[in-house]
This record gives C-alpha cells, structure tokens and sequence, in this order.
C-alpha cells in the first residue's frame, strides 16, 4: 500500500509535465493552422514548460544520487 504511494509520488509529475507538453504541441499546431499568433506562443511556452519539467525530473534521481 505504502508502495503504491511512493510509485504514484514519483511517476504522477512525470506523467502531468507529458500531458502538459502534448497539449502544448496540439496547441501550437491549432494555432498555427488557425493563424493565431498568441495561442501559438501559449502553445510553445506550455511545451517547452512541460518537456523542461518532464525531463528535470526524469533526472532528478540521478542527480541527487550523484551527489
């Protein structure tokens, strides 16, 4: 039971940060076919923020292990 925390402690962020990069890419795609600028630039700012977020953390362990 306690184990099942840990594992959703761990993987819930990496899961959010992906979910918020994909959707950050439809969003660019949407915009970009819709010739909106602002919703473009959401869409790469929420797709960096995620992938910058899912990649961080997918490290982290190794960092801290590192030190």
């Amino acid at each position: 039971m306690v184990r099942n925390i840990f594992y959703f402690i761990r993987f819930a962020p990496l899961a959010l940060f992906l979910m918020i990069a994909i959707v950050g890419l439809f969003a660019v795609l949407i915009g970009s076919l819709a010739g909106s600028v602002d919703v473009t630039e959401f869409g790469k700012l929420a797709a960096g923020g995620g992938s910058l977020g899912f990649f961080a953390w997918l490290f982290l362990p190794a960092l801290v292990r590192a030190f």
